[in-house]
């Protein structure tokens, strides 16, 4: 399975690579567009500094803060991501794996109302994604009380190859469509 689940992340990766900056801008847009309602009915977002290859999360960072909803990063420990809230995105620093991570000042707390925001390769309709491998997010995701959503280009897959420590999200977001699994 760790194979066949390498093989597709490079494809996948190798594929962004190729994506075209204005194609990816209005991808970005999309999908931000989509989670714009979710953000709001939320009391916290915990959410991700993308790489140049990932849905941009700096609008909804910016969002986020512009309208005073708690806003907050993961650092990446050894086998675990913790989350802490900024006030600025002028706050993050390169952290492991080169990603922009939040100072560990001001640890955050879950609740039922708090969205986080996951990022994929490629997802399904179940609610299943396909990551970059480390299980940083199913480790996370299996104490999660709140609402997940996938964020992800359209890269939709009847099926993403899965293990039994993979674990769903709530919504999946597409730059031209949104699945809902019906969990919530």
């Amino acid at each position: 399975m760790r194979e066949i689940k390498n093989a597709l992340r490079k494809e996948l990766i190798s594929r962004r690579k190729a994506m075209n900056i204005s194609e990816k801008a209005a991808a970005d847009k999309d999908i931000f567009e989509q989670l714009v309602e979710l953000v709001d009915n939320a009391e916290a977002v915990f959410t991700y500094a993308s790489t140049k290859i990932e849905v941009d999360t700096r609008r909804i960072i910016d969002y986020c803060l512009e309208k005073n909803i708690p806003v907050a990063l993961p650092v990446s420990g050894d086998v675990e991501l913790e989350f802490f809230y900024i006030n600025s995105a002028s706050e993050l620093k390169k952290g492991r794996y080169g990603i922009d991570e939040p100072p560990q000042t001001l640890p955050a707390v879950s609740s039922e109302r708090t969205l986080c925001i996951v990022p994929a390769l490629c997802a399904d309709g179940e609610g299943l994604r396909l990551g970059y491998g480390k299980g940083y997010y199913d480790r996370f995701l299996s104490d999660f009380s709140g609402t997940s959503v996938i964020i992800c280009y359209d890269d939709f897959r009847r099926e993403v190859p899965a293990e039994p420590h993979d674990r769903k999200a709530d919504y999946t977001f597409f730059n031209r469509k949104t699945v809902n699994d019906g969990r919530k």
